[in-house]
């Protein structure tokens, strides 16, 4: 199974090397940085009967929205793998609410 996954990773990471030069054009373009954006890619992957992985197509913007249980978890570990990667913080309004207040209490 190991030598499975290594084999997606690998068509995975060579799409995206083919596919980085147009990628940094357009931010240079538009003034953008590598650490201002992101972007979810789907890749739909096909195996044959030897266990090859054969790169159907990527998605630019893929669906987010859930069709099965199944579906619910997968794409929520992914969002939040994805927002931890970039960084994205929990927003606590509880916490928030009270700084607010303390803060307010300290101004009289």
């Amino acid at each position: 199974m190991d030598l499975l996954w290594s084999r997606i990773y690998d068509v995975i990471v060579k799409t995206i090397i083919c596919g980085d030069h147009y990628v940094l054009s357009a931010m240079k373009k538009n003034n953008m940085y590598r650490n201002s954006c992101f972007e979810v890619f789907g890749f739909d992957i096909l195996l044959d009967s030897d266990l090859k992985p054969w790169l159907v197509e990527v998605n630019l913007s893929p669906s987010l929205a859930p069709d099965s249980p199944l579906d619910m978890t997968i794409k929520t570990n992914l969002l939040t793998d994805t927002f931890n990667m970039v960084g994205i913080k929990r927003f606590d309004r509880k916490k928030e609410s009270l700084n607010k207040l303390k803060y307010r209490a300290k101004g009289f």
